[in-house]
């Protein structure tokens, strides 16, 4: 017999009965649940912390860094003069300007030509960039021309100044006027061509423009090729004039502050420290000038440090809301007495209760510059203590708020620090500047006949740092001068970009690294007939500086000067330009606010750190109930099996003693029906 519905053969409730029974069984896992849902509440609080703790971690780095404190304003009263822009490392002050002439670029303009499309000649000619010196420019003929003075006539010449230049190869293909034109827009000199069309019988005109402005970006052209592309591009005003000069290249000229500059460009970097100007016209007259100032922006300060203690703030009530309690009702907030929090408060107090090791008096503590805490834990900034202290010593109040460095001399600049550079002031002394590596090599003088020669006659190796180039000349006789050009030339075209500068003077042809320090190596390798005119060459190592910190050595690289490891300036490197030897001054460094709070929420925040060791146990508690629910639910499913099975069974039986019940009954009643008949016959 099979019971299809739990009490249907006994008809006792026995479902209701397996559900109150399931119900008790159940008690636990909702004993679990409810610690479950506190563990995720808590889960959430904690990724609350960690929000608020890497907001504060964002905004205090930021802080952290000097250069939020630093920023200027600048302007010009002549805007159509000259404009100024002025970066962190720019001084106050106020300067008058004028400007007696603006830096141009070189222009030149070659003979006309009946097609732009008709063959000219093949060959090369090579661009080379310099200066143009003696004699005179006639500006109706567009030429340099002798002149002369009271030492004798004075010739026009053409000085390389060691700009990179370049060779370009006409052939077959490309041997007309447009084809030069592309040619040279191609080779990636700075130099522009372009054709004009000047409506004459002659009409197509080339014309060159260098980007570079400046006296020295001049261009002479030397031409080894066929005679219609010299007679079109030759140009060199010692020489050959084939080509016309109609601008010439010249430097800006101003003064500034009654001294007297002469820069390349129009735009000027390196006149004042930290400070752009943009020359962009002529003064109408050599009294005419326009003011340029230079004002630091205190009121960026004043903001750098608003941003902090509001940051401070936000966190700080974060926490406090996540761990109140209400005295009225009771009731505690779900991070109440929490240890997490508590220590991320403590962390908070002992920063702010700190001084600043390093500064100077009346600026160690946040109380000095107007910033306290009241009653409640919040911080208050009283504007115009901080102002009067913005005001009367501006570097030593972004000591307090910032981590970096101040020198009494601007010839040497705090680069950077370890983690374990300590704070202080500390002493700078230099026993030994700074110089480049050079390399010098000795043209003898006389020709240097390569007609004729192989390749390998004409090459040398240059190796700079351990990177080697060849080049090769030219198969064809050189003068000295020329022997020099080429040589400058091909070398600078070679290392273009690798911090190599090479120029040509007297006979000697000097390679300079651009970079300071004994790191770099230079060498020359001359090969073949080459050997015998290229043979002196000396290489001359550039020094590191060298010096003291705090008086102990430190270690030199370049113009980098770093503190001795496991001083006190350990990790501290500074910047030291200059010629001068000797105590040169010194350099304050320290670790303010904002770089030590940041600290703090690296801390609190990196993967050991407190808050993710708490998330990461929450997670770990929340994994364990999951897995105490699933086990203890399996229980409870194995058991109202085993209860139903039970159940079941009791039914069936139930059902069969019911069954056997109305049997009986039916049977006695049959019984007891026949008794009372035979009763009634008798």
């Amino acid at each position: 017999m099979s019971i299809s519905s739990l009490g249907i053969g006994s008809g006792i409730d026995l479902e209701g009965m397996v559900q109150m029974l399931m119900q008790v069984e159940a008690r636990p896992l909702q004993m679990i649940a409810n610690k479950n849902q506190s563990f995720q509440t808590k889960l959430s609080a904690y990724s609350m912390v960690q929000s608020a703790v890497a907001n504060f971690q964002g905004t205090v780095r930021g802080l952290a860094n000097i250069s939020q404190y630093q920023r200027t304003t600048a302007g010009s009263t002549q805007p159509d003069l000259a404009t100024i822009s002025a970066g962190s490392t720019a001084s106050n002050g106020s300067y008058n300007l004028s400007v007696s002439q603006l830096a141009q670029s070189q222009r030149l303009v070659a003979g006309g030509v009946a097609s732009d499309k008709e063959e000219i000649g093949t060959g090369k000619f090579t661009i080379t960039f310099g200066q143009i010196t003696g004699g005179t420019f006639n500006e109706d003929t567009g030429l340099y021309q002798s002149t002369d003075t009271d030492d004798g006539p004075s010739n026009p010449s053409f000085v390389i100044a060691g700009a990179a230049a370049a060779t370009i190869t006409i052939t077959n293909d490309n041997n007309s006027l447009i084809g030069i034109r592309d040619a040279i827009n191609a080779a990636g000199i700075g130099v522009t061509a372009t054709i004009v069309n000047d409506g004459t019988d002659k009409p197509f005109r080339l014309t060159l423009t260098n980007a570079a402005t400046g006296e020295k970006s001049s261009m002479q052209i030397v031409v080894d090729g066929d005679r219609g592309l010299e007679d079109l591009l030759s140009y060199d005003p010692g020489t050959a004039q084939n080509m016309t000069q109609t601008a010439m290249a010249r430097n800006a000229e101003f003064t500034l502050d009654g001294i007297r500059i002469s820069k390349a460009t129009n735009t000027v970097t390196d006149v004042l420290e930290g400070v752009t100007i943009t020359l962009r016209g002529v003064s109408s007259d050599k009294a005419s000038t326009t003011t340029l100032s230079v004002n630091r922006d205190t009121g960026a300060a004043a903001r750098a440090v608003e941003e902090l203690v509001k940051a401070y703030n936000d966190l700080n009530n974060t926490l406090k809301e996540l761990t109140s309690f209400d005295p009225e009702t009771r009731q505690a907030s779900v991070l109440t007495g929490d240890s997490a929090v508590r220590s991320i408060q403590t962390a908070m107090r002992r920063v702010l209760s700190q001084s600043i090791t390093g500064g100077i008096d009346g600026f160690r503590t946040l109380a000095d510059v107007g910033v306290t805490m009241n009653k409640d834990g919040v911080l208050e900034i009283d504007s115009s203590r901080l102002n009067a202290a913005i005001d009367k010593d501006f570097n030593a109040f972004v000591a307090m708020f910032a981590e970096g460095g101040m020198s009494s001399n601007p010839a040497i600049t705090f680069a950077s620090a370890a983690g374990n550079t300590k704070t202080g002031s500390f002493e700078v002394e230099i026993t030994q500047v700074a110089t480049k590596g050079h390399y010098a090599l000795e043209i003898d003088s006389g020709a240097l006949d390569l007609s004729g020669t192989s390749d390998a006659d004409r090459s040398m190796l240059i190796t700079l740092n351990g990177v080697s180039r060849t080049i090769t000349l030219s198969e064809k006789s050189y003068s000295e001068s020329e022997l020099a050009t080429e040589l400058q030339t091909q070398i600078n075209n070679a290392f273009t970009g690798a911090g190599l500068n090479v120029t040509a003077e007297d006979g000697v042809l000097k390679l300079t690294s651009d970079a300071y320090g004994s790191a770099t190596t230079i060498n020359i390798t001359p090969t073949g007939g080459m050997g015998d005119v290229l043979s002196n060459g000396t290489f001359t190592q550039g020094l590191d500086v060298a010096g003291t910190i705090n008086g102990i050595v430190g270690v030199g690289s370049g113009q980098t000067l770093t503190g001795a490891a496991n001083s006190e300036t350990d990790g501290l490197k500074l910047t030291i330009t200059g010629e001068e030897s000797g105590i040169r001054g010194t350099v304050s460094f320290t670790k303010g606010y904002a770089y030590q709070f940041q600290m703090m929420a690296d801390e609190l925040l990196n993967e050991n750190g407190t808050i993710r060791s708490h998330i990461d146990g929450m997670n770990r508690n929340i994994e364990q109930t999951q897995k105490e629910f699933a086990t203890i639910e399996a229980r409870i499913e194995r058991t109202e099996k085993a209860y139903r099975r039970q159940f079941v069974a009791l039914d069936v039986l139930l059902a069969k003693l019911n069954q056997q019940s109305a049997y009986l009954t039916t049977q006695l009643q049959a019984i007891s029906g026949l008794w009372q008949t035979s009763s009634s016959k008798k």
